[in-house]
């Protein structure tokens, strides 16, 4: 059962770093002003840290999916959110919100917010669920785990798109 649990949040936050990481170096200029707009690097540090978070974020993705290196994966992960997470808290106490948190780029990012800070965080968790489970020595358990985690990255990446399906009545108006 824990292996399970571990594999599937294995390859939940490993997707979400592996896709997170590809964006940044396809989309390495529009990255570069997200991390430039939070204003806590110095501009001669941001160039070699907007490539260097992108290609770290690939490996530890990697690590998690693969299985590989995978306890080393769900620690980096862990401490790669509580940094986001601290960086988008400083801007959320200097009244920065209009800022996109810059998981995505390329897609529409979402404003800070307390609640970005906390759910960041929360991220944290499934993170080292393969550090504390124990890595799994089966093949097919950690495809699997992969797989549905895969899934599960999807079906946010979907949730976060659709339109609101509010209930309406039949006019069309909201009940």
């Amino acid at each position: 059962m824990m292996g399970g649990l571990s594999a599937l949040c294995a390859g939940g936050v490993g997707i979400m770093f592996l896709v997170a990481g590809v964006s940044k170096l396809r989309e390495h200029d529009l990255f570069l002003g997200t991390l430039s707009s939070y204003r806590l690097l110095p501009a001669s540090f941001l160039e070699t840290a907007a490539w260097g978070l992108g290609a770290v974020e690939v490996l530890v993705g990697l690590m998690l999916l693969s299985g590989i290196g995978q306890g080393v994966g769900g620690v980096a992960a862990a401490g790669l959110m509580v940094t986001f997470a601290l960086a988008m808290g400083i801007n959320v106490m200097r009244g920065r919100t209009d800022l996109s948190c810059g998981c995505t780029p390329g897609q529409k990012g979402e404003a800070l917010s307390w609640s970005l800070v906390f759910r960041t965080l929360a991220c944290g968790v499934p993170a080292l669920l393969p550090v504390v489970g124990g890595e799994v020595s089966s093949v097919g358990i950690r495809i699997e785990g992969a797989a549905c985690g895969v899934a599960l990255w999807v079906l946010w990446q979907a949730l976060r798109v659709l339109p609101d399906l509010s209930l309406s009545d039949a006019s069309g108006e909201q009940a």
